[in-house]
């Protein structure tokens, strides 16, 4: 099954998918969906590894595999930590699971940061990220 998995991914023209999405999305394009669109195209030139998302709802991430990279995508989703004054509630791990149907993503629940920063908090993220990675 590997074989034939790797088989068909290799048969793939990914250049040719994307200039296809791309000529298939309605102009203009969201601020998020542009965003994506520049991952996906930048990681290709640049023959990165990986991508790597951070994410609280998923849509960024679905995004980026709508484009179809080359490389598969690390989908970190980042627990939201809300209090209403008597109980803190985190984030559901939801979706993580529902980034799971879409081609290439990867999702990975990250633990959450004391950080005092979100600058600070995505840092302790990507390392975990890289980490992961290699």
């Amino acid at each position: 099954m590997r074989r034939i998995c790797i088989k068909a991914e290799s048969s793939l023209d990914y250049g040719a998918i994307f200039k296809e999405m791309i000529r298939s999305t309605p102009l203009p394009m969201i601020p998020l969906e542009s965003l994506a669109s520049s991952t996906v195209r930048t990681a290709n030139k640049a023959r990165a590894k990986l991508i790597v998302v951070l994410i609280r709802g998923g849509t960024t991430a679905k995004l980026v595999a709508k484009y179809r990279p080359t490389v598969p995508i690390l989908s970190m989703m980042v627990p939201v930590l809300t209090t209403d004054s008597f109980d803190w509630t985190c984030s559901d791990e939801s979706p993580a699971r529902h980034s799971l149907v879409y081609r290439g993503l990867l999702p990975i629940l990250v633990e959450g940061s004391a950080k005092a920063t979100d600058a600070e908090s995505t840092e302790v993220i990507l390392e975990a990220a890289l980490k992961l990675a290699t």
